[in-house]
């Protein structure tokens, strides 16, 4: 089901963030744009298992995952599952969309593994409750601006595939450092699980993703902490750092403002 916001392009453009269009237990077919769209376009899948081609890189979305398509780009995406592919969607642009989706670390084509605590289906409902009204394009860029801050906070980055990726790094060493990152896991300790001499690691790593993996993983634990941040007030920095893996607050602090921006506390209350 699609629904459209029936507002001018004119009084969209006037609000820093604007709804154009939403998905809602949508049967996604295949899609090619040679150009991409003049919005952006987020999607949520809810079941099935989607192939998504952008920007030269090829992403798998499954259950429970989401993917931002960047305006005016080449995209392709189509089912690659048995089981229909089935995605809510919602397309926004506005006056304040490029600063807001680059301050908020999503503007790179990524798959995000979405929070089992957030109901993404159920949101979009009530988004598009909210889009029967009179008047209720203020309303939707406040809720937009709503879901893309608490989306930053409730996912977890999950790297991309390319042609030459699909061996031991994503078969083993990708899922061995998701189940183990909030450990103190040592690149020896990844290359003796993984079978994979650590020089030869490293070097497949950092080619196949532009990173170390010891930058990976502090990704991984950053993210953790942003959920903790928000959703558990009650727990002192020091308290979130140790749980996400950190060895001080004095470095978590250090870590989460080089890639944040801000210290813990600030991003606590800012949010």
């Amino acid at each position: 089901m699609f629904i459209q916001v029936h507002d001018s392009l004119q009084m969209r453009q006037n609000y820093p963030l604007a709804i154009y269009y939403f998905g809602y237990h949508h049967h996604q077919e295949h899609v090619i744009r040679m150009h991409g769209l003049d919005v952006y376009q987020l999607f949520y899948c809810e079941s099935g298992r989607g192939e998504i081609l952008t920007q030269n890189k090829k992403f798998l979305i499954g259950k429970d995952e989401v993917f931002i398509l960047s305006p005016k780009t080449y995209c392709e995406y189509y089912s690659i599952s048995d089981e229909p592919w089935i995605v809510d969607i919602i397309g926004f642009r506005g006056s304040l969309a490029d600063a807001i989706v680059n301050r908020l670390n999503l503007a790179q084509p990524s798959i995000f593994t979405l929070s089992r605590n957030f109901d993404f289906p159920e949101f979009v409902k009530n988004l598009i409750d909210i889009a029967q009204k009179p008047n209720s394009q203020i309303e939707l860029s406040t809720y937009c601006y709503k879901l893309l801050l608490l989306l930053t906070n409730t996912l977890t980055p999950v790297l991309p595939i390319t042609e030459n990726n699909s061996d031991i790094i994503t078969e083993k060493v990708i899922p061995y450092i998701q189940k183990n990152y909030l450990k103190d896991i040592c690149l020896d300790e990844i290359a003796d699980a993984c079978k994979i001499s650590k020089g030869h690691l490293c070097h497949r790593f950092k080619e196949e993703f532009g990173q170390t993996i010891n930058d990976y993983i502090i990704s991984l634990k950053i993210a953790q902490a942003r959920q903790k941040l928000i959703f558990s007030p009650e727990k002192s920095i020091g308290e979130i750092a140790i749980e996400c893996g950190f060895s001080s607050a004095s470095y978590f602090g250090y870590k989460f403002k080089k890639i944040m921006g801000m210290s813990p506390n600030q991003y606590r209350l800012i949010n």
